[in-house]
């Protein structure tokens, strides 16, 4: 590259205010870091929180307990670059800077009460006990998947992503709009009611007892336990399917 032309790429850049990182063999990285250090396991200290916005790789590990409580595991220099505010009861689990080299990192939270999942990343968020709410939201617009078990009043599902949603327990009132590739599986939910609208190609699975709304505009399929009273309307080319 000559150096007038490295000299206007260099200008043009500094005047979207990117900051550079130049290394020996004069490559250069704008805003990163190599993650090294050793495998560390930190304790972070955070205000409360009931929602969770994954936006990383990482893999998240949820429990419901008494005391909040998250335990980072992974490379020294990697944990030192998450981001540790929370807004509105929600931590957005995400880097300061962009992180190379990230290796294994795994992030284990304790939380005396979930309301809210929003995964925009390609890292899983992985329930480890049965989760006891009212309302729960969950919002996937990411590839990394949701697998939970909950008691809950009513359960409100958004993807928009590739991600998958395993979901178990119960929940008086379900909704869940698709418009991504991303499935719902939901046998193991026990609903009384649910509404289900898919405008892409992910599928649903639900167990409903007394109410099952459909709305299909795309090609995913709804795939259905129990008896409940049917509202269907379809206009794509999904279809409704008996499975019980």
């Amino acid at each position: 590259m000559s150096k007038w032309l490295f000299g206007a790429l260099a200008l043009a850049l500094l005047s979207t205010g990117c900051v550079f990182d130049f290394d020996d063999d004069d490559s250069f990285s704008i805003g990163c870091i190599n993650a090294n250090g050793s495998y560390v396991s930190r304790s972070l200290s955070l205000p409360p929180f009931s929602g969770i916005s994954q936006e990383t790789s990482v893999e998240v590990f949820i429990r419901q307990g008494e005391e909040q409580e998250v335990i980072v595991e992974g490379k020294e220099d990697a944990i030192d670059q998450l981001e540790l505010d929370v807004d509105n009861g929600v931590w957005d689990i995400e880097f300061d800077r962009c992180v190379r080299d990230l290796g294994t990192m795994q992030i284990y939270i304790t939380l005396p009460e979930l309301r809210s999942i929003r995964s925009s990343g390609s890292g899983d968020i992985v329930g480890e006990n049965t989760f006891e709410t009212g309302d729960l939201d969950i919002h996937q617009s990411g590839s990394g998947d949701v697998r939970l078990t909950a008691l809950m009043d009513d359960l409100d599902v958004r993807i928009s992503g590739s991600g998958d949603l395993l979901i178990e327990g119960v929940a008086d009132e379900a909704y869940y709009r698709l418009s991504g590739s991303g499935d719902v599986r939901a046998y193991g939910l026990e609903c009384r009611t649910a509404e289900v609208n898919i405008s892409g190609s992910g599928g649903t699975e639900v167990r409903v007892e007394e109410w099952l709304r459909v709305r299909i505009s795309g090609s995913g399929d709804v795939r259905y336990m129990g008896n409940p009273e049917l509202d269907v309307d379809i206009t794509g080319s999904g279809d409704l399917i008996d499975e019980n």
